[in-house]
């Protein structure tokens, strides 16, 4: 009885011991399941930054006619300002982990994040300055198209510069049979289908370099455009006034340095008469003293000896 009984709790006791390892096993391996496991917002932003990667930097020609609208290009921003957020809320995220070894590795791919997003963002303000210089571009293409002559006004004016000549041939020419009439109307207008067509041209050379110059205007990001040299130029100029302020107060803070040392140097002067006085009559006090501690010390070794009524007769 006594062997089963220690069996018993010998079994008892290897069985919790049994249990209370797989609970810690399972504890370390949800654990590192955890840490191993990525976060879902880190996810979202990388498949965001990838997809708006590929619109803007790499687009075939479907999305790149697409961007030409200012719809998608609003889509777009709004993506990014997203993707900006959940920078924000990660950052602020990653200040809460306690694994520096962790912390510095999240932080560094954070910081690349966010030179993609500024990437990102540079490109979109590139295309929306583009699709303002194309609107307008076409604003101004159909003025220019209106203030030309339009296919109906040249076809007047030619058939008015035909109607002369028909007049002035008539009175000569013998008149006609009544039959062949229907030739002889057919004869203006077969003149006026074929004017019209010179007047077409300009409009068509008109049209072909507009789209030139739209194509020009959109090539890659590599290319220098006129934009980018009047922000630059701009931005130049910022910060030239920026030095020029910041020059112009550094010598204004020298003056009133200068002008504060010279006042100082007055004040100086004009108190040194009176250092003067108080220093000579520091030494006359100090003389005076002097003359008191002698005569002090004569009397005390004139009275020494000769006691109190010795003392009162010498004063």
């Amino acid at each position: 009885m006594h062997n089963a009984a220690r069996r018993n709790s010998q079994r008892t006791s290897n069985f919790s011991q049994y249990k209370r390892t797989d609970r810690q096993a399972s504890t370390i391996m949800a654990r590192l399941s955890s840490a191993n496991t990525p976060n879902l917002t880190t996810i979202n932003l990388t498949r965001l930054l990838a997809r708006l990667h590929q619109t803007l930097i790499t687009p075939d020609s479907a999305t790149e006619s697409r961007l030409r609208t200012s719809l998608e290009r609003d889509r777009v921003g709004t993506n990014l300002e997203y993707a900006r957020n959940l920078l924000v809320q990660l950052e602020q995220d990653a200040q809460g982990i306690k694994v520096q070894s962790k912390k510095h590795e999240v932080q560094t791919d954070l910081v690349h994040k966010r030179q993609i997003i500024l990437r990102l963002s540079e490109r979109l303000q590139e295309l929306n300055d583009l699709g303002d210089f194309e609107y307008k571009d076409d604003s101004s293409e159909g003025e220019d198209i209106l203030g030309d002559d339009t296919p109906s006004e040249t076809t007047d004016s030619h058939a008015s510069a035909v109607d002369p000549q028909s007049t002035r041939s008539s009175p000569t020419d013998p008149v006609p049979p009544p039959f062949p009439e229907p030739a002889a109307s057919q004869s203006p207008t077969v003149a006026v289908a074929v004017d019209p067509e010179p007047s077409l041209e300009p409009q068509s050379t008109l049209r072909a370099r507009h789209k030139d110059a739209r194509a020009e205007l959109l090539t890659p990001v590599s290319n220098s455009t006129g934009i980018s040299t009047a922000s630059n130029e701009a931005l130049l100029t910022h910060q030239r006034l920026e030095q020029e302020k910041l020059t112009n107060s550094m010598l204004s803070m020298a003056t009133a340095l200068k002008d504060s040392s010279l006042v100082f140097q007055v004040a100086l002067e004009e108190e040194k008469s009176v250092l003067e006085s108080a220093t000579k009559g520091l030494d006359k006090n100090e003389q005076g003293l002097e003359a008191a501690q002698r005569k002090m010390g004569y009397l005390r070794t004139m009275t020494e000896g000769k006691g109190w009524w010795g003392r009162m007769m010498m004063f």
